[in-house]
């Protein structure tokens, strides 16, 4: 081999290895790169990009009422149509439509000029008949007097004994005929017969009225207390019925919104059969309405408390997220980053859930901003309150208030033909 092809290996030896180091130096000075670039990139994203803004609350720990919910009602306990006794004129109405009456209060007056010649006729009777039977009380006297010399015959002794009985009878007949009469002139002042309301007036002074009459004088309502008829399904009955025997169950009427309570009362009592053509069986709650916010017929709707969990976990419902796995939620630790924990859900309502399993009290969950979450993003917790609510509001219902369990809410119709006709 000549010198000059030596020297040309040689050359190519050292070009190769010469390109072969810079490749490497190349790649290793890439690399470097690449991860210096990703080290400044994930520290602007953690320090520079922003992070998701969501609400979160406390899991609380408490009692959560189970309901059933329902359209009701309004019956009065006592509605008494005020109607005449006796047949008259109508001389005088002494009372104001929807005016409050105590019992035994004066409504009314009837003619009573017939009435007081009546009571005198069975008083004048009394009177003659009371003489008619001193006389003979007198005869008989004489008679047994005379039996004992045997002036008279004791047949005409036992006629005059049982004259004397006989005006016994009429005497006490005559009584009766006084008392009746008494009575009678006594309806013809109308009186009520207990406390209420007494509502519009059907007949104006100057009409004949009698007992026969269709409409009455008026009608006398009492509002306090005051009942709710609401109807269940049929399916709920076993549970109600033992709710019922082992103490007196809620009720709570709310106002058309369905938020506030308007009063509370107790269930008193269970329609004794189910109605056939709905279904659904009906229930009386009996109900303290001291402001007379309730009036008869009206539709109101009703909450009745069928149990009441005891020291359970409460989120906020908007905090239970659903997915084909199940039902999650995203809890926020104390580094703000927020982490994916599958739950199981017990009752809960349109606010409120109850979680079983899954989740401690203390633990903060995010109830606004899940839309763009993913298990252990950083967030900004920019509020504690459900969305809409003040700094001061509490995410709890208030204590006593009655919240509906979503697998037994049953809202049903206000009131079936029997019930309007109650």
């Amino acid at each position: 081999m000549s010198h000059s092809s030596t020297r040309r290996i040689a050359i190519k030896r050292v070009l190769f290895w010469t390109l072969l180091v810079l490749i490497g130096l190349i790649a290793l000075w890439w690399l470097f790169l690449r991860d210096n670039s990703d080290s400044e990139g994930n520290t602007a994203q953690d320090s520079g990009m922003p992070r998701a803004a969501v609400a979160a609350v406390t899991a609380r720990q408490g009692d959560f009422p189970i309901t059933l919910s329902a359209l009701g009602t309004v019956r009065s306990l006592s509605s008494i149509d005020i109607r005449p006794r006796v047949e008259g004129e109508l001389v005088s109405v002494d009372f104001q439509e929807g005016q409050r009456v105590d019992k035994n209060q004066v409504l009314a007056h009837i003619d009573d000029r017939t009435y007081q010649a009546q009571l005198a006729q069975a008083n004048a009777e009394l009177t003659q008949n009371q003489a008619q039977l001193a006389t003979a009380r007198e005869d008989l006297k004489r008679y047994e007097n005379l039996i004992r010399g045997n002036n008279v015959s004791r047949q005409d002794l036992a006629t005059q004994r049982q004259l004397v009985r006989q005006y016994e009878g009429a005497v006490a007949a005559s009584r009766a005929s006084v008392q009746d009469a008494r009575v009678q002139l006594d309806y013809t002042t109308v009186r009520a017969p207990a406390g209420g309301i007494i509502g519009l007036r059907n007949v104006d002074p100057g009409n004949i009225v009698s007992t026969g009459d269709d409409s009455p004088i008026a009608t006398l309502t009492s509002l306090d207390p005051i009942s709710v008829v609401f109807s269940l399904p049929g399916q709920y009955l076993s549970r109600v019925r033992n709710s019922m025997q082992q103490g007196p169950m809620r009720v709570s009427v709310m106002d058309d919104s369905a938020t506030d309570t308007i009063t509370r009362g107790e269930l008193t009592s269970i329609d004794s059969a189910i109605n056939t053509d709905t279904g659904t069986v009906r229930l009386r709650a009996r109900l303290d309405n001291n402001d007379e916010q309730l009036y008869p017929n009206a539709f109101v709707n009703v909450e009745l408390t069928l149990a009441t969990l005891e020291n359970v976990v409460i989120v906020p419902e908007t905090a239970i997220q659903n997915s084909e796995a199940g039902n999650h939620v995203y809890v926020v630790d104390d580094s703000d980053k927020v982490h994916q924990r599958s739950v199981t859900v017990g009752a809960s309502d349109d606010l409120h859930a109850v979680v079983d399993s899954g989740l401690k009290v203390g633990e903060r969950v995010v109830v606004d901003g899940v839309d763009r979450l993913r298990d252990g993003a950083s967030v900004n917790v920019v509020s504690d309150h459900l969305p809409g609510e003040s700094d001061t509001a509490s995410s709890a219902p208030p204590t006593g208030d009655s919240t509906n369990e979503g697998q037994l809410k049953a809202t049903q119709a206000p009131a079936d033909e029997d019930d309007r006709s109650s």
